[in-house]
């Protein structure tokens, strides 16, 4: 079964868009007027010409419903919401959160946390803007790694901000890890060749703002000199556009990754999904408490979805623990 969402001007466009599309045999399952005066219409058509539609469509109406409820409470915007109904559509007969994942997996992109299985880069530079979260996330990854068997090199870039060199130091002293510091490509450059082939390297990027071109240029030379895969760090939470534009800001410098930073304080994840989308950023994981310890989780297509679908009352400690995959 093919369901999709059409919006237009009125409702007999969107109704003709409609036949246009899935033509005279397609189902409205629900319809909706938008705030700024167009009409949204979700419909559906059986992708087996020689079937009836038939109490599928029902289970199908009720699918769309849950999606779209959710996507309003997460503020995605028009175009993702759409995009996402569409995937799932095309999967439907799942159940909800089997259905939304498919979508997920279709139309994002995902990877492993670094250190781990299928992820064999060795240099990470964590990058983002001024209070993400870069410091305590790099110190999970590190965390993260010892619980692996696996060794870190931790180098710290941020020597200005108040209190920024206490609390890496913090940090490396509690997981026994090296620190090292870095002031300029130069300094990098040898700090990261310093480092023992075993180690695998982290780096703690000074916050910039992602719409200041010098602070921008400055961060692009230092992870040229690292040679290192760039991972944005960013808040789960946070306006959908906003977010969008500091993502795509931070790709072009070379992110390629992206981490969401306090999971477990954001209520809704509008803005997390935008920013992947909008960057086409592979989604690593999610800061999920403040533990250094355990507050770092990966994430997968159905655990995403499970924490969009409130019917699915995904709990964040599932993910830490693993039970939901």
């Amino acid at each position: 079964m093919r369901m999709r969402n059409f919006t237009a001007g009125s409702l007999p466009e969107a109704m003709e868009e409609v036949r246009n599309l899935l033509g005279p045999d397609a189902a409205i399952l629900s319809t909706e007027e938008l705030k700024d005066g167009r009409v949204r219409v979700t419909a559906a058509v059986d992708s087996d010409p020689d079937d009836r539609l038939s109490s599928s469509l029902g289970a199908a109406a009720r699918t769309a419903q849950n999606f779209q409820e959710a996507f309003a409470y997460h503020r995605l915007p028009d175009d993702l919401q759409e995009h996402f109904l569409a995937a799932a559509g095309d999967v439907a007969g799942l159940s909800p959160d089997l259905a939304l994942a498919g979508a997920f997996e279709e139309t994002l992109r995902f990877a492993t946390l670094p250190g781990e299985s299928g992820n064999r880069g060795r240099t990470y530079m964590l990058v983002g803007p001024p209070g993400a979260g870069k410091t305590s996330t790099t110190a999970k990854l590190c965390a993260r790694r010892l619980l692996n068997g696996r060794k870190s090199t931790i180098i710290t870039l941020d020597h200005e901000s108040a209190g920024a060199r206490e609390q890496v130091e913090t940090y490396a002293k509690a997981l026994k890890t090296p620190l090292r510091q870095a002031s300029d490509p130069d300094s990098l450059l040898q700090a990261v060749t310093d480092c023992p082939a075993e180690h695998g390297i982290l780096i703690d990027s000074i916050g910039v703002n992602p719409f200041d071109d010098m602070e921008c240029n400055e961060l692009m030379e230092l992870r040229e000199a690292a040679g290192a895969e760039v991972v944005l760090v960013l808040p789960a939470g946070g306006d959908a556009l906003e977010n969008a534009e500091v993502a795509q800001a931070f790709a072009a410098i070379g992110a390629r990754y992206l981490i969401a930073s306090r999971l477990d304080t954001a209520r809704r994840y509008g803005g997390l999904l935008a920013a992947c989308a909008a960057a086409q950023l592979s989604l690593m994981g999610a800061g999920i408490s403040p533990s250094i310890g355990t507050g770092l989780s990966a994430l997968t297509p159905l655990s995403l979805a499970r924490l969009l679908l409130p019917e699915m009352d995904a709990d964040l400690q599932d993910l830490s623990t693993g039970t939901a995959p």
